[in-house]
């Protein structure tokens, strides 16, 4: 741990400089660092340290994160700074003042909450012991902040990259490539480990099915619109690793989002690359799917049918979404980021059903969201999301063709299987996933900058 610890501040103290140095010397070093940030996001273990760790605590962000995605964030930051007549930076992107409106609410949901409550016996009687007194309210809501603030370097840096058309494409390949290496890494799991339901660099198996769904979707869409054998084959090898990486996590939610992904990029790109390339690859794709599907039909019975009733299961998720809904009533910026477990254990458990688990967080974004940071919070959580999808839509639809168009369908429909498994997961708060979004704000707040300025040429 202290050589990571070393690693990280030399890394910080003099590789971020230098890299800004060989960025603005050789062009291709910019190349390489968006694929070291892709790459960095989906290896929290490897490539991230935590400052001030709680890890006893229920949230998704223990501590301070920093990882090595952030330093690149930082060196290509430089880079376009020293290099600024070739980016034209000069504005805050589309959205950026709704991700800081987000991050303000949660800011003052930090103000009032209280520095301690204490840990009720229960609590320190827990099957995982919880090993102190108090709850740490006053800090927790700090370790979600820094990841806003950490979320709106990289959409800031991306909003601005993606702008030239080569940059686009060199961030479809990064991602396309960290699918790959993840599919890989779910093989080894599966077939040399031997686990049942694989998680691979993430938190748990819902967790990587979400993640896998996400950018199994952005690799279909580049795969639709790809053009020669290298580029098809490595879109397909991506996109086939991603649909056999969800049915060995065996997700309910995660197949039906990738489904939805699918069939999103496949509605809205297919009209314009009704090609015979792409005829046969989704036959090839289908018949492939079935055998996939046949082959590990016994799991996801066992899974889907045998092992959780649906019904229950979502009865038993609306205890913490009712915790919620008392959280924003009682405090009008609720309880703080980060802060749902230690109140929850502190009353608001007993209230909604004394006889159900205290201490975990609600399981749909929405509700977290509200009960976290009030209804204000939520309204303005909300517009975020609008805005996003107030660009995405006539971007995706009428207003981009070819290869830009296929990046800003993916992140719309990326953005929707996000959402399909953060109604029922703690999917959208785990930082990979959390950072994946942040990379569709960056592509669409990017796109909508090109379109407008292009708009704008064309008026003059």
């Amino acid at each position: 741990m202290e050589l990571k610890y070393l690693i990280f501040f030399f890394a910080l103290v003099f590789g971020v400089p230098l890299g800004i140095f060989l960025g603005c010397k050789f062009p291709w070093f910019s190349q390489a660092m968006v694929f070291f940030v892709v790459f960095s996001t989906v290896m929290p273990d490897t490539t991230a340290i935590n400052f001030v760790s709680r890890e006893f605590y229920f949230t998704m962000t223990k501590g301070f994160e920093i990882s090595l995605a952030d330093l690149g964030a930082l060196v290509l930051l430089g880079i376009m700074l020293v290099q600024k007549e070739t980016y034209g930076i000069n504005r805050v992107p589309p959205m950026g003042w709704c991700i800081l409106a987000v991050f303000a609410v949660g800011f003052f949901s930090w103000l009032q909450a209280p520095s301690f409550i204490s840990v009720p016996t229960p609590a320190q009687e827990h099957p995982f012991f919880i090993p102190y007194d108090k709850f740490e309210t006053g800090l927790y809501p700090l370790f979600e902040l820094s990841k806003v603030l950490r979320g709106f370097l990289l959409f800031f840096v991306l909003a601005w990259y993606v702008r030239r058309p080569e940059n686009l494409e060199t961030l479809l390949f990064a991602i396309a490539a960290a699918t790959i290496y993840i599919g890989f890494l779910a093989l080894y799991d599966r077939y040399v480990l031997h686990f049942h339901r694989i998680k691979a660099t993430l938190q748990h198996p819902n967790s990587l099915a979400t993640y896998m769904a996400m950018v199994g979707t952005f690799n279909f869409a580049g795969l639709l619109t790809s053009r020669g054998r290298l580029r098809t084959g490595l879109y397909l090898l991506a996109v086939g690793l991603s649909g056999v990486t969800v049915l060995m996590t065996i997700s309910r939610g995660g197949l039906a989002a990738l489904a939805l992904g699918f069939l999103l990029c496949l509605a809205m790109l297919i009209w314009q690359n009704f090609t015979t390339k792409n005829i046969a690859l989704i036959l090839v794709g289908l018949i492939g799917a079935v055998f996939a599907l046949g082959q590990a039909m016994d799991s996801l019975l066992d899974r889907f049918v045998g092992e959780q009733d649906a019904s229950s299961d979502i009865e038993y998720r609306m205890y913490y979404n009712n915790q919620a809904k008392l959280m924003a009533a009682d405090r009008f910026f609720g309880v703080g980021l980060g802060n749902f477990s230690a109140f929850s254990w502190d009353e608001y458990a007993a209230r909604v059903e004394p006889d159900n688990p205290a201490g975990t967080p609600a399981h749909n974004v929405w509700f977290l969201q509200m009960g976290e940071t009030g209804y204000i919070g939520l309204a303005l959580f909300a517009l975020m999301w609008l805005r996003f999808f107030s660009l995405a839509v006539p971007l995706a639809l009428w207003r981009m063709r070819g290869p830009v168009q296929a990046a800003a369908v993916a992140a719309l429909a990326c953005a929707l299987v996000l959402h399909v498994q953060a109604n029922v997961q703690l999917s959208y708060r785990q930082t990979p996933i959390y950072l994946m979004s942040v990379i569709c704000f960056g592509v669409i707040s990017g796109l909508a900058m090109t379109w407008k300025d292009q708009r704008s040429r064309e008026a003059v």
